[in-house]
């Protein structure tokens, strides 16, 4: 997580940054949220998203980034049968009209300007949780409901144990130096080059990323302040990270909790049948967008590892977190999601359920596994609430968000 947030739905000056250089307006950035410096990410789109990553400004280093993030996602299994006769890829867009509720938007809501919008809508993600606590876990909940996710209260010895992976992943700083580097503010563009993303036809797409990580970032950073993990490098100068240490705690971690939480919106938007809940018989296939940007979320939250930021522990908490808020957020839209079974957003999930149990030296994510395999994850299992609280801006929003899918 960047040190000045992911991107501040009302934040009216971030469009003004984003075309400082004319930066913000290569690539028509400037129009992601349909009023330029109104838009609620078109700031930090301007600096490093769709500019550099469509040529329209060069940017060599997120060019090579783009390149080790694909080798490492693709690993050879995702084109294993590129030209076999019957080799059929998943391929966007997913939706038909028929999906798409065509009632919504009322023009109440598409009157409103992006970051009054974002505003409203961040209200309703809000006033619709609450965070508890007990003396081995941190949660945060429904309102007379169940809870959404829970992180395990680790002990001190664990991240002092962590410390060595911490130290060992370190060589590999070089390595991944550039992908670090452009993944310091909200990975736009590592997100589009997967999905497809466009700052014209996805314009609503982004205004509904851009609400939903401020708040994913809002409860991450309540539970960091309750949780209270001190970040690497002030346990050991030999840590030494590569980067500015935001001055804030570190568990669970704020980059993983926003990759996977777009790593699990975007196919719930837009009806991926790669998606493990999906009732089509192509889940979990690897050139889906659901699993190319589960892998993405993985390898975002371990480059924080790498740097020096943050302990391995930190992106399983951030897995649970992110999944569960954008099934939380989903759930509010009320949307029927005709692609997927029903009442299967299952939400819950507990990061170290049993936290006294662990040691801290061998606790480490696991690559191409979703929330529901992760190790030392127990699995959501509980069912979203039939009754769902009023949210007409966001399911107003949405319903423009999922049109751009048909």
């Amino acid at each position: 997580m960047s040190a000045w947030g992911p991107m501040s739905g009302n934040a009216g000056t971030a469009g003004t940054a984003g075309t400082a250089g004319t930066a913000g307006t290569a690539g028509t950035a400037g129009t992601a949220g349909t009023a330029g410096m109104n838009a609620p990410i078109v700031g930090i789109d301007g600096s490093l998203g769709y500019p550099a990553y469509s040529g329209s400004v060069s940017n060599p280093m997120l060019a090579s980034a783009l390149i080790t993030v694909r080798e490492s996602s693709l690993a050879g299994n995702a084109t294993h049968g590129l030209y076999l006769p019957d080799y059929e890829p998943v391929r966007p867009p997913f939706l038909h009209e028929s999906d798409v509720d065509w009632r919504r938007p009322t023009k109440k809501t598409q009157g409103l300007q992006p970051n009054v919008r974002a505003a409203l809508v961040e209200m309703e993600l809000l006033r619709n949780i609450r965070f508890d606590q007990s003396k081995v876990s941190a949660s945060v909940s429904l309102v007379g409901g169940p809870a959404v996710a829970t992180l395990g209260k680790l002990k001190e010895r664990v991240f002092h144990r962590q410390l060595q992976l911490v130290a060992s992943f370190a060589a590999l700083r070089a390595e991944r130096s550039l992908e670090i580097l452009t993944q310091v503010a909200p990975q736009t563009a590592h997100w589009s080059s997967i999905a497809g993303l466009s700052p014209e036809r996805h314009r609503y797409t982004w205004e509904l990323i851009g609400i939903g990580l401020r708040f994913a970032m809002m409860v991450t950073m309540q539970l960091k302040y309750e949780l209270n993990v001190t970040r690497p490098w002030l346990l050991s100068a030999a840590v030494q990270p590569m980067l500015l240490t935001p001055g804030y705690m570190a568990y669970p971690s704020g980059h993983a909790t926003e990759a996977y939480f777009v790593a699990e919106l975007i196919p719930l938007l837009a009806g991926d049948h790669a998606h493990p809940n999906s009732e089509h018989g192509q889940a979990g296939r690897k050139d889906g967008i659901a699993v190319q940007l589960n892998r993405l979320a993985f390898r975002i939250a371990e480059n924080r590892v790498v740097a020096g930021l943050h302990y391995p522990v930190d992106s399983i908490a951030g897995q649970v977190l992110g999944v569960m808020l954008a099934r939380y957020l989903v759930w509010l839209t009320e949307d029927p999601l005709p692609k997927f079974k029903e009442c299967t957003l299952h939400v819950g999930a507990v990061a170290f359920q049993h936290p006294n149990a662990i040691a801290g030296d061998l606790e480490l994510p696991v690559f191409d596994r979703f929330v529901d395999e992760q190790e030392h994850v127990k699995k959501p299992e509980d069912a979203l609430p039939s009754t769902v609280p009023s949210a007409p801006v966001l399911r107003d929003l949405w319903a423009l968000a999922r049109r751009e899918w048909t």
